[in-house]
């Protein structure tokens, strides 16, 4: 017994340190969603880092990669069409709709050999899983109090990837050995788990304000009027650019300049998963004290590292800098966008906001890929498609400095900070 309360007594404590003092409803809530990232974390790792490598060894091309990369974001593209949809139906319905059934298609991999069939697959998961994005805005809004925000969905996220971190390599050893047909339907086994346990979930939602749009003009009328939220949208469609013009290149100098194995590839991943887990603690808690704007303007500049990297890596030891500078990237890009979403938004029409963010993702996302292939067609050697990435990046840095936030923890959001144009881990404010 005294065994017992003592580990009861440390879990509260370890809880406690990470996510802070939360009321019971918030704490069974946080709970609840750390069980479903949990299981999450399961399928992530069996499926996500080894897609596209697979692909690869399938058969296909570069240009299926950029086009397989493009068609991930035509959901965060139509993303609009789900706030006409949630008009008639509750929020949390449409999540674990979308993604029951994106998540299941993995169950059909044990029956698939060819690249095309792959890649449909992929592409209809990511289009459910980005559809809901504004309706999980909108949940994380209303399940979590804006004092604590940061440091509860942080905490939520570390449990996630702590599961990445020990899965990934073991699934890369899967790989090599069993294959791709037995480990992907396991993984999606796991996500119709995390699935079932999100709907344990109880939430009021209320009056829901995605109600209030009737019509897609409705959503460019907040565009024309709110300008500070213009900037900000070009200032992420830059950073986007950036991230996403040399992506459909990983795989290539991963498997052709440098043939690594998928153990290999394994070893990568654990290295950008504990990055991945330990940012978490850095950016919950300066999104809480700097809000989430601050935190994506960090990570544009931190992702400069990654097509610098891979430009010039000769061996598997030279691909750990961007591991290290992807893990920071994931954790902060996760956390930053729906953060500064939230931040930046009228908070009665957050999942508009969501969605216009979601279908600027969605753009650029069909946009770089394409811009890429056609770079390496007209015969642009791949360092130029590095070099440009950069390029995008440093201009989104840029841009960022331009947007202003409101400063986190005042009630009214009435007092408004610039970043200036300095190192994104340092700041100068100046009230407007």
């Amino acid at each position: 017994m005294k065994t017992k309360e003592l580990l009861s007594r440390t879990v509260i404590w370890v809880e406690t340190a990470l996510a802070g003092s939360l009321s019971p409803s918030v704490r069974r809530v946080m709970h609840i969603e750390l069980s479903m990232s949990l299981a999450y974390g399961v399928f992530y790792a069996c499926i996500i880092p080894f897609t596209q490598v697979v692909l690869r060894r399938l058969g296909a091309s570069v240009d299926m990669l950029a086009l397989y990369t493009a068609l991930l974001f035509v959901g965060s593209v139509f993303t609009s069409f789900s706030i006409v949809l949630m008009r008639r139906r509750r929020t949390i319905n449409i999540i674990v709709f979308c993604w029951l059934l994106g998540r299941s298609l993995f169950l059909l991999t044990a029956f698939v050999t060819g690249a095309v069939q792959l890649m449909a697959i992929g592409i209809v998961f990511w289009l459910l899983e980005a559809f809901v994005i504004p309706a999980y805005t909108r949940v994380i809004q209303k399940i979590y109090p804006e004092s604590g925000r940061g440091k509860v969905m942080s905490t939520v996220r570390m449990g996630r990837v702590s599961v990445i971190l020990l899965v990934t390599p073991l699934a890369g050893w899967a790989l090599d050995r069993v294959g791709y047909q037995v480990l992907f339907p396991i993984g999606a086994l796991f996500g119709i788990l995390a699935t079932y346990l999100f709907t344990r979930i109880d939430l009021d939602e209320g009056e829901l304000p995605p109600r209030q749009t009737k019509a897609f003009s409705d959503l460019w009328q907040i565009v024309r009027g709110d300008r500070n939220f213009a900037i900000y949208l070009l200032s992420y469609s830059l950073f986007g650019l950036g991230g996403l013009l040399s992506w459909p290149l990983y795989p290539v100098v991963q498997v052709d300049r440098l043939q690594l194995s998928y153990s290999e590839i394994g070893l990568l991943g654990l290295a950008e998963s504990l990055t991945w887990f330990f940012s978490y603690l850095l950016w919950g808690r300066t999104i809480d004290k700097r809000g989430g704007l601050f935190v994506v303007r960090a990570i544009s500049a931190i992702s400069i590292v990654t097509p610098l990297t891979y430009m010039s890596a000769q061996s598997l030891w030279m691909l750990l800098p961007s591991a290290i500078a992807r893990g920071l990237g994931m954790a902060g890009f996760e956390l930053g966008r729906i953060s500064a979403g939230i931040q930046l938004a009228d908070p009665d029409r957050v999942t508009e906001y969501a969605a216009i963010q979601s279908t600027v993702v969605g753009l650029r996302g069909l946009v770089a890929p394409l811009v890429t292939v056609g770079l390496l067609r007209l015969g642009a050697p791949h360092s130029a498609v590095f070099l440009l990435s950069v390029a995008f990046l440093v201009m989104g840095w840029v841009m960022f400095g331009r947007v202003e936030a409101p400063i986190p923890g005042d009630e009214e959001y009435r007092d408004r900070q610039r970043l200036r144009y300095r190192w994104p881990f340092r700041r100068r404010i100046s009230r407007v």
